[in-house]
């Protein structure tokens, strides 16, 4: 008889391989609480589509600290070991398995998984992964043979059947005195970036631009006294009106808030910030959301790969005659290849200033640390001294999990690391008015 591993639950497809040869080599002895095995399955078949239900509704309503002891919790059902020199289960849709346990145990399910080995013959070793209990219940809610409106299903060792009185009663008493379900700890990874500007300055090169973009104008009427319009290929498709419009709106906009003027810079200069999700207990969670905010006004910013070219104010206007039909059209055919990015496990900006960020995760399981991709936001602060730069922040934040009725609050702190970019600036600047020779554009 092979010796069945049941201490943790086997992850990846190499420790599932090995698992399941191990019980190839013992016998039907192995099925316990936590394990149910079966040979000549066909998941094409609502019968036997139905009994996956039966098993999932029954290891969702075990004893938890018993549960706990194998698979860490968790129950699993092997479907398709070796009968009659048959191994596997045929294909199938699992689209179809879910219809049949949502329309039996409901909308919201206990939450299960599924993994496949393949085997020869174009066929599948199927695992059927349920959670480990929570303690609430779920009854059938329909009637379809074998399973009937009502009843309530218990795996035992050796059978999953329906539960009795006193098992129901504990059941009842699991589910009116449930102890914290959530135990989530969350760590950051990676700081904020505090820089010292000159606001002043900044804003005296937002009126430099201003004057600068307003000249183009001037001199473009200059070269055409009777309105003759120049070559089609040098034709900004703005009106001058619409030019010159926005203009005055970008310059009250940056002149209100001149340092948005270094968001690409610092995007691109800043370390990535990211958070470790850590889930300590032996429930998976679903539809996980993290919202978290901090003590200090920050600006969050979508972090960006380094670029050879600082472009202070890259927002601004193009300048006059950059903004052709032409341009119009290969920018906008670019942006239908725009590709489309998950946003499940990353950081999401959703507010920028003071800053709000959130993290959903569609599943956290058992146990499981997840940590958000490092290339997602960087968090950065402008001051205006060395003296008033923080040297600390303090992050508060606020989870919860899909049908969980628990809300999770806690704070962390972020270190900051302050640079002084007054004097860079100012060259950068200088050259690229021409007080300075410029050594490469900027």
């Amino acid at each position: 008889m092979g010796v069945v591993e049941t201490g943790k639950l086997p992850v990846g497809k190499r420790a599932r391989a090995a698992f399941v040869a191990a019980l190839e080599a013992s016998d039907d002895r192995a099925e316990r609480h936590y394990l149910e095995l079966k040979s000549g399955f066909d998941l094409n078949r609502r019968a036997d589509r139905r009994k996956v239900v039966k098993f999932i509704l029954g290891a969702a309503h075990r004893e938890p600290v018993k549960a706990a002891r194998h698979f860490e919790g968790h129950a699993v059902l092997v479907l398709g070991l070796p009968l009659d020199g048959v191994r596997g289960v045929p294909k199938f849709e699992v689209m179809d398995l879910e219809r049949e346990i949502v329309e039996f145990a409901g909308p919201e399910p206990p939450v299960w998984d599924i993994d496949t080995i393949a085997v020869d013959g174009g066929r599948d070793i199927v695992l059927i992964i349920v959670d480990p209990p929570t303690g609430r219940i779920w009854p059938v809610l329909k009637d379809g043979e074998p399973l009937w409106s009502g009843d309530i299903y218990m795996r035992a060792d050796g059978q999953t059947r329906k539960a009795n009185g006193p098992e129901v009663v504990a059941m009842l008493s699991r589910a009116a005195t449930p102890g914290s379900v959530l135990d989530v700890a969350v760590e950051p990874v990676g700081g904020v970036e505090a820089y010292v500007v000159d606001d002043d300055e900044l804003r005296a090169f937002v009126e430099w631009h201003v004057e600068r973009l307003e000249a183009q104008v001037d001199v473009e009427s200059a070269r055409s006294p009777f309105g003759l319009v120049q070559p089609i290929l040098h034709t900004d498709r703005r009106s001058r009106e619409a030019f010159l419009s926005a203009v005055d709106e970008w310059a009250a906009e940056a002149l209100e808030e001149p340092t948005v003027g270094l968001h690409e810079l610092a995007a691109q200069m800043s370390r990535a910030f990211a958070v470790k999700i850590v889930n300590n207990t032996t429930a998976s969670l679903k539809d996980v959301r993290l919202d978290i905010t901090f003590d200090v006004p920050l600006t969050a910013l979508d972090w960006e790969d380094k670029d050879e070219d600082i472009d202070l104010f890259a927002g601004r206007p193009r300048d006059r005659g950059q903004e052709s039909f032409l341009t119009a059209v290969a920018l906008d055919h670019g942006r239908l290849f725009a590709s489309t990015h998950s946003s499940d496990g990353a950081i999401r900006i959703d507010k920028q200033n003071p800053t709000e960020l959130v993290v959903e995760l569609r599943r956290l399981h058992a146990e499981q640390a997840v940590t958000t991709p490092d290339r997602d936001v960087v968090l950065v602060a402008f001051v205006g001294d060395m003296s008033v730069a923080p040297q600390k922040v303090i992050a508060s934040w606020r989870l919860v999990a899909g049908e969980i009725n628990e809300v999770l609050k806690g704070t962390f702190e972020v270190s900051v690391s302050t640079r002084d970019w007054r004097g860079p600036l100012h060259s950068v600047i200088s050259q690229r008015r021409g007080d300075q020779p410029v050594v490469e554009e900027a």
